[in-house]
């Protein structure tokens, strides 16, 4: 493919080019970098990494445009999972920095609101030490089931992968704005509860290290909601037998949430609205480019004669 700086039609063409998840997710860096630096102070010097986060991707669209071989879209896609964990973890510290302080109150009055109490409250009657185990396998599963879910499709399809990505994505992007916008540590950090969360087997080794691993910000909407659920429904359209392999560790991850007082039940709502955002666009994405080629093999290939 050429470059085409003085030709608008290109240009336009171009601009096509762009994935959606790229322009939802790409939205989210720029302005949220524009925010820190517009602050000034420590949160302008946080703003470069959010800018240059936007950098690589637009460096990372372009060398793979320019030559769209299997291996240099596998590159551009996986680039946002790279970027996505840069900016989580710049945000612990970077989202504080804009003076906005954190939501809990209100996450825990719309539960109230709704619910009576949050569950993470409501459910420590149930707590004991075998329901702490699998709820807290219950909630490492995302980790794996996140790696492994587009995973699979990066391997065997990339035509799929590729709606896959743009849909997660375009799901990561906006939740990370909520993050921004309503930040929250959740009932472990924001509330007292009768006992503390004790399981011995798993639960006890663990539960240091993600609560370590959290940047404090990251409770509405709940990812972990998200994500998974966006991939369950992807594995239901183009893996239904994995769909059934994961659907009962998922509903498991869905109840950790709350009962390890990680999240309100609001979160949860938030995330299945995000989860639903994204699978709307990548369906809309599939069918606007099914016709489409992907691979510059594809793009180049001559034409039959009549």
């Amino acid at each position: 493919m050429t470059n085409c700086p003085s030709d608008p039609t290109c240009r336009r063409s171009k601009l096509r080019a762009v994935l959606p998840h790229e322009w939802i997710f790409g939205a989210y860096l720029l302005i949220f970098g524009l925010r820190l630096f517009a602050h000034g102070g420590a949160a302008r010097d946080w703003s470069w990494i959010f800018f240059g986060c936007v950098l690589a991707c637009v460096a990372v669209f372009f060398w793979a445009e320019a030559n769209p071989t299997p291996w240099r879209w596998r590159v551009r896609l996986l680039t946002y999972p790279s970027v996505m964990g840069i900016a989580f973890y710049a945000m612990g510290t970077a989202v504080p920095l804009l003076g906005n302080g954190k939501v809990d109150t209100l996450l825990l009055g719309w539960d109230r609101a709704l619910l009576g109490e949050t569950p993470s409250v409501a459910w420590q009657k149930y707590l004991g030490p075998w329901t702490a185990d699998i709820a807290m396998a219950g909630y490492l599963f995302f980790f794996y089931y996140i790696v492994a879910g587009p995973g699979v499709y990066c391997v065997k399809n990339l035509r799929l992968f590729r709606k896959c990505i743009v849909g997660l994505f375009t799901m990561y992007g906006l939740a990370f704005t909520g993050y921004t916008v309503m930040p929250a540590g959740g009932p472990w950090r924001w509330m007292t509860f009768d006992a503390p969360l004790h399981g011995p087997l798993l639960l006890d080794r663990v539960l240091g290290p993600v609560n370590d691993g959290s940047n404090a910000v990251d409770v509405f909407p709940s990812v972990h909601l998200a994500a998974s659920l966006y991939l369950l429904m992807f594995d239901w359209q183009n893996g239904r037998r994995r769909f059934w392999i994961y659907l009962l560790p998922c509903l498991v991850l869905w109840w950790s949430t709350m009962f390890l007082r990680f999240h309100y039940f609001v979160d949860l709502l938030g995330g299945a609205v995000v989860a639903l955002a994204g699978w709307w666009m990548a369906q809309k994405y599939e069918a606007a480019t099914k016709n489409q080629p992907m691979l510059a093999s594809e793009i180049n290939k001559p034409k039959a004669s009549p």
